[in-house]
């Protein structure tokens, strides 16, 4: 398969999560609602929800422009974003930002695998060996170059070699958004997703994640690396054949 053919290619997650499979959907919204019911209780929940929607429409009278001039224009992208942060802030006003970051954290662990895996292609249809992480490297830089026409992400490439792809973003919405709202921390758990998620994708490609620093938490941009791991072939689960 040609990687132009793969699943979402040159999409932006502004044009993948809104269109995410309803089951997917379902599954995140039983795991959130199970998760705080637990920290929480009952009635713990539905007061939190209360607040969580009264910080809602807060947030929508908050002026978003900055984004919006960077080229952000799906709104159901932004919606997300701002009912996400009114989560967030509810639960850390409830029970503080440690705890909500865990909470949030524990979230992540449950749906950030099946959300990833259902708009991104498997690492089976990136193909073996040598072709995989040449797929992945066509795939990824593709993938950026969407986020920074949809105004996600602003980014620059600072290695890309036999070794490793590796990219600096310097902007992210994803942090933006939560930052403007007055909640930058409330993006944590999307970094946090990333963490779960990545290693276990690549490690069948022979790749491994490497992150030092993210914008939500405080660097001066999220240095993404993948990088080929020494003295170990790719995994895989299947033959060529299937």
């Amino acid at each position: 398969m040609q990687t132009r053919e793969l699943k979402n290619y040159g999409k932006s997650y502004a044009e993948m999560l809104p269109c995410l499979p309803r089951a997917v959907r379902k599954r995140i919204h039983r795991a959130a609602s199970r998760k705080i019911r637990r920290r929480l209780g009952i009635w713990g929940s539905l007061r939190l929800l209360v607040v969580a929607r009264r910080r809602e429409r807060q947030f929508q009278a908050v002026d978003l422009t900055p984004v919006r001039e960077r080229g952000l224009v799906s709104e159901d992208f932004i919606r997300e974003m701002i009912r996400n942060a009114a989560l967030f802030s509810a639960m850390e006003e409830r029970v503080g930002q440690g705890e909500a970051r865990a909470v949030f954290h524990e979230i992540m662990d449950e749906v950030s695998r099946p959300m990833n895996e259902a708009i991104l292609p498997s690492a089976e249809a990136l193909g073996d060996d040598e072709d995989a992480c040449q797929a992945f490297r066509d795939y990824f830089l593709a993938f950026f170059e969407a986020e920074k026409r949809d105004g996600l992400h602003a980014y620059e490439v600072v290695e890309d070699s036999e070794k490793a792809i590796a990219i600096n973003v310097t902007y992210c919405a994803f942090c933006e958004i939560p930052r403007l709202l007055g909640v930058v921390e409330a993006c944590d758990p999307s970094c946090y997703s990333d963490e779960v998620f990545f290693p276990g994708y690549l490690e069948p490609m022979g790749l491994r994640f490497a992150r030092t620093k993210t914008l939500a938490r405080g660097g001066d941009c999220c240095d993404f690396r993948f990088e080929k791991t020494e003295g170990q072939s790719p995994r895989r689960t299947r033959t060529r054949d299937g």
